[in-house]
């Protein structure tokens, strides 16, 4: 399921300052023009427009989402077979290291438009370094002409020589010099940036067409942006990669540019009709640095004179002694006022617990990466094709392996709704809502058992090849374009419960920790706060490209084109490295190993605790766990629209990191 959308569904307000029940520190708000400045009336504009510019973000964002799930569904894939030819683990590698860069970029294409040049101009020219960076993809593959069938499975004569570094197939080489791989890691950096720059800023910039319109409004745009999101997601797997896997790669990876193109086309058509609220004038991300300086500043001066008498001046007995980021307060010697760099350390606790989250996105993009390889050598097809048939014979229709990726939004989108609407108010009317840190703890479960169930499979699929003859064995060659992978009998169909799991992880983990970071964010640090989580987001993929290059000569074959099977038993380890299953067993130890540290560091800042809820017939009382003195609320049913939004609402008000309780 797309990452982005799922992000959209704990709280209509998602990179918005819309909520009137927050108050918002307006001088820290990037979203604002500086007095003065130019500034579009949004009363000033008929309801036309406003459709126009609601239906145009909305297509554009669907469009450019086909664009981007369109690349990642099939980049294992393809660089794994001819002409390219890479190590199946080495395109692994390349998809980790796509998926890393995107989110790692969003952290910086939030501060380029907030300090430099505004939300519009950033989006607009990001768009043109997207397209050019797709515009790359399809150079690497051959135009299909009858000569390219011709020569079909020989590597080095149709791989695209203007990139070619090695030709050879015969022995494995360095990630560095497989075929175009200049060019593969080139154009992987330019989308990055590209997408990392168009997906911090045009999710809040279309929030800023509607906001002034009230939070129905709010809530309505993002609906369906979630549903659009998902129908470019499923578009993107189901139709494009149908195309990439059984037509042609050439004309597949076409698609993304020209779905760009036309997304472009659209957010520019509409520019007449947007809000541009503002131009940039300064950045939350500088002013967290200009604060981190001055207090190293202040300490290192105060502790190179060694008067502790000044470090500790104007300190009660009943104050502790402060930390380092302290002394930027101005009492201390500082330039900042108190609340400023309270935020700071309350930002600082959030950052922890998103880093003890790093475990479960290494584990998560195993999705798109190793659980495809595992599924090229399985059966694809709904017949078991005869060993000793020829390998060119495609009369049996192919199951893309990127269709099992839709089962992971299949799952999504049926259960969280039925979370959302049945589960938990049922949990809230019976005082047992589960806590934010308690959701996010059960989503990692089960992604540990993911990973159990990916290696148990991986396990049976080897046994099936080698139990009965260990020179031959049950292997079946399925041609896929020009590579042909030799698998097992074993039905694709029996990684459906691996999607499964990964999608029920989702719906606790990822909408439990975005919550969480809106939640519990000071209000003038919720500009930033989303793009560090994607920021982690990006590092635990990144990590997960390191953790394959770690277990390279360990349990991935030197030589696979096509073949992660090995020519020797599974279990007569250590003579030979065919073991993926031992990869996910790995894996599932070091997610393990993140709940541990999550649970230390959730429970220890306490982050994410429990409110319970009591629904009554007048309405809810509300008891807050973090008070001494307990004392019940009563909110009327005209009060409360809904469930969901009320325990949001409460939610953010005891999350309020500023407050005596929560410092506690």
């Amino acid at each position: 399921m797309d990452d982005d959308s799922r992000r959209l569904l704990p709280s209509p307000a998602y990179g918005t300052s819309s909520d009137s029940d927050l108050p918002e520190d307006s001088s820290s708000s990037t979203d604002q023009a500086p007095p003065g400045g130019p500034c579009d009336d949004p009363g000033q504009r008929t309801p036309g427009k406003k459709r126009l510019a609601f239906f145009a973000i909305i297509l554009t964002e669907a469009l450019e989402r086909m664009a981007f799930y369109s690349l990642v569904c099939n980049m294992v894939l393809f660089l794994n077979s001819n002409p390219l030819a890479w190590a199946s683990y080495h395109a692994a590698m390349a998809l980790f290291t796509f998926n890393g860069l995107s989110y790692v970029a969003t952290v910086f294409g939030g501060w380029v438009a907030d300090a430099l040049f505004g939300k519009y101009p950033t989006i607009f020219a990001a768009f043109f370094v997207y397209i050019v960076g797709c515009a790359v993809w399809p150079a690497l593959y051959p135009y299909p002409s009858r000569t390219f069938i011709s020569h079909c499975g020989t590597a080095d004569q149709n791989v695209s020589h203007w990139c070619a570094v090695n030709t050879s197939a015969s022995y494995t080489v360095p990630l560095g010099q497989e075929n175009c791989a200049w060019a593969v890691f080139l154009a992987i950096g330019i989308i990055s940036c590209g997408y990392g720059f168009v997906r911090v800023n045009i999710i809040p910039f279309g929030a800023h067409q509607v906001e002034h319109e009230g939070q129905k409004a709010t809530r309505f745009y993002f609906n369906w942006l979630y549903w659009f999101f998902n129908v470019g997601s499923l578009i993107a797997f189901g139709v494009v990669g149908f195309i990439q896997q059984n037509v042609s790669y050439f004309y597949g990876y076409l698609l993304p540019g020209i779905f760009l193109i036309v997304a472009f086309v659209i957010f520019v058509s509409g520019s007449k009709n947007y809000v541009k609220k503002r131009e940039a004038h300064g950045s939350i991300l500088t002013n967290i640095f200009c604060i981190c300086k001055n207090a190293v500043k202040v300490y290192w001066h105060k502790n190179r004179r060694r008067d502790t008498e000044v470090l500790t001046s104007g300190l009660s007995q009943s104050e502790q002694v402060p930390c380092c980021i302290d002394y930027a307060k101005v009492r201390y010697g500082g330039q900042f006022t108190e609340s400023s760099v309270n935020d700071i350390k309350a930002l600082g606790r959030i950052l922890l617990v998103f880093a003890s989250m790093i475990p479960y996105w290494m584990v998560y993009y195993q999705m798109q990466t190793t659980f495809i390889v595992q599924g090229l050598h399985m059966n694809l097809s709904f017949v078991s094709v005869n060993v000793s048939a020829a390998k060119d014979d495609t009369r049996h229709f192919m199951i893309p392996a990127s269709w099992l990726m839709m089962f992971d939004v299949i799952f999504v989108l049926f259960l969280l709704p039925l979370l959302d609407r049945v589960i938990y108010p049922r949990l809230d009317r019976a005082g047992y809502s589960p806590s934010l840190r308690l959701r996010i703890l059960i989503g990692m479960l089960f992604t540990v058992a993911a990973m159990l169930v990916a290696g148990a499979v991986e396990h049976f699929r080897l046994w099936t090849i080698w139990s009965n003859n260990a020179t031959s064995g049950a292997i079946q060659e399925q041609l896929i374009g020009c590579t042909t992978y030799y698998s097992s009998e074993m039905s694709i169909l029996w990684q459906i419960p691996q999607y499964a799991l990964v999608g029920i992880s989702e719906i606790f983990t990822i909408t439990a920790g975005l919550e969480l970071a809106y939640i519990a964010a000071p209000p003038s640090m919720k500009g930033i706060i989303m793009g560090l989580y994607w920021f982690c987001e990006g590092i635990g993929s990144l990590l997960g490209s390191a953790t394959i290059a770690i277990f390279e000569s360990l349990w991935f074959p030197d030589v696979d084109h096509g073949n992660i099977n090995c020519e020797r038993s599974p279990f007569a380890y250590p003579e030979q490295k065919c073991h993926l299953d031992f990869y996910f067993y790995t894996l599932a130890g070091f997610q393990v190993v993140g709940i541990l540290i999550f649970i230390v560091v959730a429970w220890t800042l306490n982050i994410g605790q429990s409110i319970p809820l009591r629904v009554q017939e007048q309405g809810i009382v509300v008891v807050r766990s973090s008070d001494s003195t307990p004392r019940p609320t009563v909110v009327t049913p005209s009060d409360l629209p809904n469930t969901s939004s009320f325990r949001n609402h409460v939610q953010r008000r005891n999350y309020d990191t500023s407050s005596p309780a929560m410092s506690s």
